[in-house]
């Protein structure tokens, strides 16, 4: 039994929704909604789809994560979680419901973080940025604005949230809705270009297609959605919160008989004064909002207008060697000519690139499994010739591309990049992968030692080494009689903490702050019975 089959929910990350990956890997379940996911659309209807509609409901058990962080916060794809030192823990309960055409999603999301002190490097408490929090980012002055602070406060933090809710009917080949729940779109297993579980799901109504509409020349997905992000406490001196509005499209093609799927997607967002103009700010995404970040305009000048990301994406299946590559190439600023395209082809861009391999079954049904993925967001060498911004950050919308202080998109956040590769065992109700990652933290803040012509900087703006984790460690998950449990524990360093190097950069490497760090999580998703 595999372990979608055990629940009435398909959370995005957790071991039913990897499950079903792999079945999508062998050929065993479809393709159709891999690429654009939440759980209202990966989790089995209540009901049959034929016959006449009778209302059906089900307790949803809660989803319990617990993480534990010895010395420095870690938080990767946490959702409404932001998991700092010490303890924390994330619970998603509630109930769903069906009538006929129409699904309750009413699944609320409980957060803790004991979020305990840790010692930040005394350059980093004397870079506040003029007019932000204490805790803001240092880093990201304007006009690489974003509101990402290193610590949530000071203090244990408690939260209530809509969560995972939604509210949908469909409408013969459509679906439409709104809902609060998060969505993943791309292929990325553990990093997506422009939307993802990073960050707390935000509010939004949208319309997307019921199912793959099949046409001679293939199959067709969609989604269209308009929302509000909000400002995080930790953004502003006085703790006060704004709203942006974001608006986002994707489509998907999977041609004829073929395990292929290709997808495009935009998301444009702008500052919104109130949340009575979502439905108005739905037509954005189709709106040029030319380069914001290019600074064509005088130093200095900022501007209230809209900004964009944009993406193209695959995922291709060979089901008789269980094998997928995949991959996401997005850009920030749309080329201004063809010229500029062919000469600058690598400007704004970001990427992932990623590959998973399911051996033959050995030793009773026990299969090899690899796993390999890269996130490349650090600045284009095109800085070189042409003034830029960098990924997420914004100075068109001071708050950047998040949510209540994360990041919509890739985990790892603005100007940064990562590795990934896992080996381990898969067997039919356990698995288990020995791993190791590394990320480059917030490279473009160490690089950009001017910003924008005639900046004049504290003189610790351009950092002499760069901010790195290594992080060996190992996961596994089982289906018990009990519910699905998975495991993850890593054991690294992270080098250079926080550009802790002081300057002038000829200072002795000891001087350096390389800390360890242990992370364990531990998530349980119980049966339905």
């Amino acid at each position: 039994m595999g372990a979608q089959e055990r629940s009435s929910t398909i959370s995005i990350g957790s071991v039913a929704d990897e499950r079903l990956r792999l079945r999508e890997l062998t050929g065993a379940a479809p393709l159709g909604g891999s690429l654009l996911r939440s759980i209202s659309t990966r989790s089995p209807r209540l009901t049959p789809d034929t016959g006449a509609p009778r209302i059906a409901w089900t307790l949803v058990l809660p989803e319990q994560r617990y993480t534990y962080n010895s010395n420095l916060p870690y938080s990767l794809n946490d959702g409404a979680l932001w998991a700092g030192r010490g303890s924390n823990l994330s619970v998603v309960t509630g109930v769903r419901a069906e009538w006929g055409p129409v699904r309750l999603f009413i699944l609320p999301e409980i957060t803790s973080s004991e979020n305990q002190y840790f010692t930040p490097p005394d350059t980093l408490l004397r870079r506040v940025v003029a007019g932000r929090n204490a805790w803001s980012s240092p880093w990201h002055p304007f006009p690489q604005s974003i509101d990402l602070p290193f610590r949530f406060g000071h203090g244990p933090r408690d939260s209530f949230r809509w969560g995972q809710s939604s509210l949908t009917a469909d409408v013969g080949p459509v679906t439409v809705g709104a809902s609060t729940e998060n969505e993943w779109w791309g292929p990325g297993m553990r990093n997506a270009l422009l939307l993802s579980s990073n960050a707390e799901g935000f509010p939004k109504i949208f319309v997307r297609t019921a199912r793959p509409v099949e046409t001679r020349f293939g199959d067709f997905e969609g989604r269209w959605l308009s929302g509000y992000t909000r400002t995080s406490e930790f953004y502003y001196p006085t703790g006060s919160r704004g709203q942006n509005s974001i608006s986002m499209l994707a489509l998907t093609w999977r041609p004829p008989s073929a395990n292929l799927v290709v997808g495009a997607a935009r998301s444009v967002w702008a500052y919104m004064p109130g949340p009575q103009r979502l439905l108005g700010r739905a037509a954005y995404v189709f709106r040029d909002v030319g380069q914001p970040n290019a600074w064509p305009y005088a130093i200095g000048a900022e501007t209230t207008g809209p900004d964009q990301l944009l993406s193209l994406f695959w995922r291709w299946v060979l089901p008789a060697d269980a094998f997928e590559f995949y991959g996401e190439w997005g850009r920030a600023e749309f080329p201004v000519s063809l010229r500029d395209f062919l000469v600058h082809p690598n400007h704004t861009q970001g990427y992932t690139l990623g590959l998973q391999w399911l051996g033959e079954p050995r030793w009773a049904d026990v299969r090899l499994r690899a796993q390999g993925e890269a996130t490349f967001l650090e600045q284009s060498t095109t800085f070189r010739q042409r003034l830029i911004g960098s990924w997420y950050t914004s100075r068109a919308v001071n708050e950047g591309y998040t949510h209540r202080g994360q990041v919509l998109g890739a985990a790892i956040g603005p100007g940064s990049s990562s590795q990934f590769l896992a080996l381990g065992v898969f067997a039919g109700k356990w698995d288990a992968d020995l791993y190791v990652s590394r990320i480059r933290w917030l490279e473009d803040a160490r690089s950009q030692q001017t910003p924008y012509p005639g900046y004049i900087g504290d003189g610790e703006r351009g950092a002499c080494e760069h901010d790195v984790s290594f992080l060996p460690g190992i996961r596994a998950s089982a289906l018990t009689r009990f519910g699905d449990v998975r495991l993850e524990y890593s054991a690294g360093w992270r080098l250079n903490v926080f550009f802790t190097h002081p300057s002038p950069c000829w200072q002795p490497l000891e001087r350096n702050r390389d800390e360890r760090n242990r992370s364990l999580s531990l998530t349980f998703t119980p049966i339905t019975f």
